[in-house]
């Protein structure tokens, strides 16, 4: 039962892990937020994800999952994204699973009696 249990708690982690999506947002409008995960695209590709800790007039500051902190300056920033939580694919994907199961298992009862 255990074993289960954190089954299905591995399972919705990466479920609502997977349900969220970056939305463009302007350099100035960013704000230090602690729980706001944020991905920085530079203007050679390179992406950088973590959190915001700090912005100035030159440089914006980000901490990595690793706990580094990174100083990238905005002079090379081409885009700046924030992390937003999808409720309609998190619906989805919890919801569609369910009714995928049910319905087979309506068809299953339904087909039975005639073998």
């Amino acid at each position: 039962m255990k074993k289960l249990m954190v089954l299905g708690l591995i399972f919705f982690s990466f479920l609502f892990q997977s349900c969220s999506s970056y939305k463009s947002i302007d350099y100035d409008s960013a704000m230090a937020d602690k729980y706001q995960k944020i991905r920085v695209v530079m203007i050679d590709g390179t992406k950088y994800n973590g959190t915001l800790v700090k912005k100035d007039e030159q440089n914006l500051y980000i901490s990595t999952r690793d706990g580094t902190t990174l100083k990238i300056p905005q002079k090379g920033i081409y885009e700046v994204q924030v992390q937003k939580l999808s409720f309609l694919k998190t619906s989805l994907f919890i919801s569609l699973p369910i009714i995928g199961i049910s319905t087979f298992i309506l068809i299953v009862n339904y087909i039975l009696p005639f073998f």
